[in-house]
């Protein structure tokens, strides 16, 4: 009787998850709709209202509404969030004409952290395509072990060419596998954000900045974020900086 009590308890309480949860995406997907109406009647202050609250309370956000809320804040000069939907937006589809997008902006904005070197483009591109390098490097490994093996067993012969291509892709493999890990980046969120030489409102003044610069965040040190900034450390508050994922 007992057990029978208990899975009956259990089914209940499962039916009590499964409806609230039922409830909490419906209710979403209406206030989505509701969203979409009063942007396409132009009304972006009301929509991006609703927009940004399912994105806060749910964490999670559509390509589609990613891009009306950045189209919605860049509308009202609002650069920080701009470009953090912008980035959210090519974390979920990997669409390279945002990244156009992003540049042209920070261009037009005099922002720092946009314009990317050769030697950037590059690594991009083998972060882009890390897994399939990597499998490629996997495949001459083995390749080159096969070979080596080969020699060895047949002709009981060491070759050192083979062993040097060994150790490189070896290295390459490192290289790629590491590439990037600890690198960690954020936005600059408010305005007039102040960087100081150290972590104390006391130190040295470096720069007063604007919204939407993104840098290379170092450490973090209490309430202060350490960062690279136009090719020196500077420190920042952590609540004028938003780290993207």
């Amino acid at each position: 009787m007992q057990n029978r009590a208990f899975k009956f308890l259990h089914l209940i309480f499962i039916g009590i998850i499964f409806i609230s949860q039922t409830a909490v995406s419906q209710s979403i997907t209406n206030e989505i709709k509701e969203a979409d109406s009063l942007f396409s009647a132009r009304r972006y202050t009301q929509s991006l209202r609703i927009y940004e609250k399912i994105y806060t309370e749910s964490q999670e956000a559509t390509p589609a509404m990613l891009l009306k809320m950045a189209y919605s804040n860049e509308a009202m000069g609002n650069l920080g969030k701009t470009f953090l939907y912008l980035n959210d937006y090519y974390r979920l589809t990997a669409d390279e004409d945002v990244l156009k997008k992003m540049e042209q902006l920070a261009t037009v904005n005099g922002l720092e952290g946009y314009n990317m070197s050769q030697f950037e483009q590059a690594k991009k591109i083998v972060e882009d395509y890390k897994l399939q390098i990597l499998g490629v490097l996997f495949a001459l490994c083995i390749l080159i072990l096969g070979m080596m093996f080969r020699k060895i067993r047949k002709h009981n012969i060491k070759s050192p060419s083979l062993a040097i291509s060994l150790v490189i892709v070896l290295a390459l493999v490192f290289y790629v596998t590491n590439l990037n890990a600890n690198k960690t980046r954020a936005l600059v969120m408010q305005s007039n954000a102040y960087l100081m030489t150290g972590p104390s409102a006391a130190a040295e003044l470096i720069e007063v900045v604007g919204q939407g610069h993104k840098v290379e965040v170092i450490g973090k040190k209490d309430i202060w974020y350490e960062i690279k900034w136009r090719g020196q450390r500077a420190y920042i508050r952590e609540n004028n900086l938003r780290e993207l994922l």
